[in-house]
Formats: C-alpha cells, sequence, structure tokens
C-alpha cells in the first residue's frame, strides 16, 4: 500500500510478485517490515510478462468478509466515536452501503457467525446461543455455497472458540485457526494477533490463481483484555465515559458495577482509562482492515470485489453498570454492530433500515449471481443497498442463553427466567420470564415502557422453534479448562459465573 503500480497491468503482476515471495517466504520480520518489503520487491522484480496469463477470464466476484470481535457500531468514527480512530473503516462505508442499525444474532460470538453464514436465527442452528460445547451442524453454509460454484474458499480466525470444533469450517478449502498467542489474564487461553492474522490471510491470497476466492478473515483484537500494540497506546485522546469514578474490581468476569476480572490492566481503575484503550485496540484492527483492503483489491483488479465488514457483537461500556463486558445480555450496546457492504453497483449511502446477521448470507450470495441458501431467515439488502425502497417491517431477534431480545420499528422487549427459574440455555416459552420494553426517544435515548403485546407474542412464538443442539467433539483436558475460564462450561467452584466471548 501506497507504491504505485508502474504500468496498467501493475495489479496483475504485483499479484503474481506477492505469491512467489510469499510463498518462499523469504523475509523474516515484523509485519510491517515484511509486508512492504513484499509489495516492494514484487513491483521491482515486474513479473508483468510471466503472469500476464493470470488476468481472470470470468465475471465472478471476489467476495471478502471481515468481521472483528466486539467492535460496538458507534465506536467507528462515521458513526459517532469523536476521534478519527477508524479512517480504514470509514473508508470502507464512504463507498459503499452503511447499514446504521444491524443487529448481531447473539452478544456471543460462534452463535453470531453461526446466523451469519447459515442465515438461521439461534434458535435455528444446532450451536444454538453456547460458545465452545456444541457446534453446528445439519444446515447449508455460505461457505459451501461459494465452494459449490467454483469458488477457492478460506478462513482465519483469532479467537479460541472459532475453533474448527464448533463445525463452522464447512465449505472452507482452509480454515486457518493458529493461535499461539496467550490472554494476559488467563494465560489458558489462546488467540491471534491482528497482524499475525493479516499476514496469514496475505499468504494464502497472494498463493491464489485464477479462481475466484470467499475469503472471510476475524479479527480478535478489540476483544479484552484491552491491550493494542505500544505503537497505539496513548496515540489516541481521553475519552469520555458516563461514570467518572473508579471502578471495583469484580471477582467474576461479569456482573454490574466494576470491572470484569479477566479486563484488569495493572492497578487501573478509571472507566476512562479501559475505554481509551478499547478504543486504541480497535484503531489498530481498524489499521490491519486497511493492510487487508488494499491487497485483497489489488488482486482483484482484473474482475470485480465485494467487501462487507461487520462485527460478531458489541460491548458494554457502563450502560445498565455492565462495564467491559458482553455476553449476558442482548441490549443495544451489545448487539448493535457495524454492517457495512462495498461492491458493484452499490451507492455510498447510510440506510436506518434494521438488519441483521441472517441478511449477510443471502446478501453476499446475490452480490456474487449464486442461489440462496435453503431455509434462509433473512433477507437479501442488495436491492436496498442500491437504493432501492425500504426494507418492509419485521421483527429481529438476538438472544444469549439468559435472555433474548425482539427489536422492531423503534421499539424492543426483552425477556429473562423469571424468579426462581434456572438462568440457563434454551429459554422456556412456557416458564416463568420476566418482560421488560423500550421505546426510542426522539434523542436517541432508550426509554423503559410497558412491554408492547405484539411484541411479546412474537417472542413467545419465536422461542417454541429450537433446532436440536449438536455437541462438540470431545473436549480434552486442556479444553474443559479454556472453556471454563470463559464461562461456558460450568466452573467446580459454587458460585462461580464468567463472562461471554
Amino acid at each position: 500500500p501506497g507504491y504505485p503500480d508502474p504500468r496498467p497491468e501493475g495489479k496483475v503482476f504485483l499479484r503474481c510478485g506477492l505469491r512467489r515471495m510469499v510463498k518462499r517466504r523469504v523475509v523474516q520480520r515484523s509485519f510491517e517490515t515484511r509486508f512492504r518489503f513484499v509489495v516492494r520487491t514484487a513491483v521491482a522484480l515486474g513479473f508483468a510478462v510471466a503472469c500476464a496469463a493470470d488476468a481472470p477470464s470470468d465475471s465472478r466476484p471476489d467476495v471478502l468478509l471481515i468481521t472483528v470481535d466486539t467492535l460496538r457500531a458507534d465506536a467507528l468514527h462515521t458513526s459517532g466515536f469523536p476521534q478519527d480512530s477508524t479512517p480504514r473503516m470509514d473508508a470502507l462505508a464512504a463507498r459503499g452501503v452503511l447499514f446504521e442499525r444491524a443487529i448481531a444474532a447473539s452478544s456471543r460470538t460462534v452463535p453470531s457467525h453461526a446466523s451469519m453464514m447459515t442465515s438461521r436465527w439461534v434458535r435455528g442452528h444446532s450451536v444454538g446461543s453456547f460458545n465452545g460445547s456444541t457446534r453446528l451442524e445439519g444446515a447449508s453454509t455460505l461457505a459451501q455455497r461459494f465452494r459449490e460454484a467454483g469458488y477457492d474458499t478460506a478462513a482465519f480466525v483469532s479467537n479460541f472458540v472459532l475453533k474448527r470444533r464448533t463445525g463452522l469450517d464447512a465449505g472452507f478449502d482452509t480454515y486457518d485457526d493458529t493461535m499461539l498467542e496467550t490472554e494476559s489474564n488467563r494465560e489458558i487461553l489462546t488467540e491471534r494477533t491482528a497482524s499475525e492474522t493479516t499476514v496469514a490471510a496475505l499468504a494464502w491470497l497472494a498463493d491464489r490463481g485464477d479462481n475466484p476466492v470467499f475469503l472471510w478473515v476475524h479479527y480478535q483484537d478489540p476483544h479484552g483484555p484491552y491491550r493494542p500494540p505500544d505503537s497505539f497506546r496513548d496515540k489516541l485522546a481521553p475519552v469520555q465515559t458516563r461514570v467518572l469514578r473508579d471502578l471495583p474490581v469484580l471477582d467474576r468476569d461479569s456482573g454490574r458495577g466494576g470491572i470484569p476480572r479477566y479486563q484488569v490492566i495493572e492497578d487501573e481503575r478509571s472507566p476512562g482509562f479501559y475505554a481509551q484503550r478499547y478504543a486504541e485496540e480497535i484503531a489498530y484492527t481498524d489499521q490491519q482492515v486497511g493492510e487487508l483492503v488494499d491487497v485483497f483489491e489489488q488482486r482483484s483488479a482484473q474482475r470485480e470485489s465485494v467487501i462487507l465488514l461487520t462485527a460478531d457483537h458489541g460491548e458494554s461500556l457502563g450502560e445498565r453498570g455492565f462495564f467491559f463486558q458482553h455476553g449476558e445480555r442482548t441490549s443495544p450496546d451489545q448487539v448493535v454492530v457495524p454492517f457495512i457492504v462495498v461492491g458493484p453497483g452499490i451507492p455510498q449511502s447510510r440506510q436506518p433500515d434494521l438488519v441483521s446477521h441472517v441478511d449477510l448470507a443471502p446478501t453476499l450470495l446475490e452480490l456474487a449471481s449464486l442461489p440462496g441458501l435453503e431455509d434462509a431467515e433473512g433477507l437479501s439488502l442488495v436491492a436496498r443497498a442500491k437504493g432501492g425502497d425500504p426494507l418492509p417491517g419485521r421483527t429481529l431477534f438476538s438472544e444469549s442463553p439468559r435472555e433474548i431480545t425482539a427489536y422492531r420499528d423503534r421499539r424492543y422487549v426483552q425477556a429473562r427466567p423469571g424468579p426462581g427459574a434456572l438462568p440457563v440455555e434454551p429459554l422456556d416459552p412456557d416458564g416463568a420470564l420476566r418482560w421488560y420494553g423500550f421505546e426510542r426517544a426522539p434523542d436517541g435515548r432508550w426509554l423503559a415502557a410497558e412491554p408492547f403485546p405484539e411484541l411479546r407474542d412474537e417472542v413467545t412464538d419465536h422461542l417454541r422453534a429450537r433446532t436440536p443442539r449438536a455437541a462438540a467433539p470431545e473436549l480434552s483436558d486442556e479444553d474443559v479448562a479454556r472453556l471454563r475460564a470463559l464461562g461456558y462450561l460450568p466452573d467446580p467452584s459454587p458460585g462461580e459465573s464468567t463472562g461471554g466471548d
């Protein structure tokens, strides 16, 4: 990025040069130095003649899906964050359509991605709202559809709970879940940094031939603990938070009124400190998104390309007393996420329609002129993205093990286990449920309201539909310990409860 192509066909020989240089692994340096060295060397060698035959002859677009872990919509500068911390994601939004009211299918990672890949609500796939103990089975997936159409398919994921044992590898020729980094406060957990993920994805991309590609890249970094690289620390101004006093540290990884145990950084107790570190993690990820998009579009210079960027869920930053956590609730702070689509024929626009993760697969498949998935519960957003009529009114669901929320228009209704009920998945529609209603005021605040009867009825009907869960392969002792550390399996210690990923 930043180096001009010296001739019109430069994009073609750059792709081929990148493929050869990365394949030979001639550079073993830091990500930034290595990446720029490869680009400069590829351009200098100039494989224009040797690679002229690599120009694709079909019109199928290359497709890039980017999912960012724990990225709430208003953390993007273009969506309201006051500092210019996300220039590359903002630039994507300025080139395509930004759906301003996108609702994640869950506030947890695996069920949200399962809904993206199948176009089914959490109730409609075998993962359910669990993270790690169940797997995706029995549903056609987005990646399978692309592979059936002759695409090269690959995924590069960075969160332990997305490993292939969850079944999300279905349809991918390459499913890279290599994670060697350890989380600072839960050393048994492994992850992969954004720069390492970008390098791995670009190495695969550089080694492609003429076939179109479907590439899914998942970035983990905004997820806590918030520890951005040194080069990004203290580069942003202090972030204002609604609570100014120092917070206590909780004795668990979720709960109200304090900093979750796994989030703690040294002796810091100020909510402003953690909010700033969260923003810096996002700024770092934004840089990596830019590196990925630049090379993806260089590789795709001879064909059209489609890019969709979203997040699996958001993050509470003090709303309703929850600080720096997710997974328990499905309120807007935890499930309103970015949703940006860039592709042929899509003009720049911002759309206020309610959209969902279940709309992702139908949208990408239509943009690639491929048939939709069986039993899809979402809608294609292509016509709306191209300036068509507003989407029909509908209710969108978001579910965690302890809560389900139905969003419609400017209202939402939540159901949680009632007094004496065990807070376990799945919620029982005939059991004791507590109901809460909210309505959006003109100034954007969500105000408590009486639960809306029609939405309550929709939630009850929705809860009656449930796909049987499929158990993930038997866990090793180490994986059991990891899932317990994340709070997804019962802890041997009575009363212990941890938060979600």
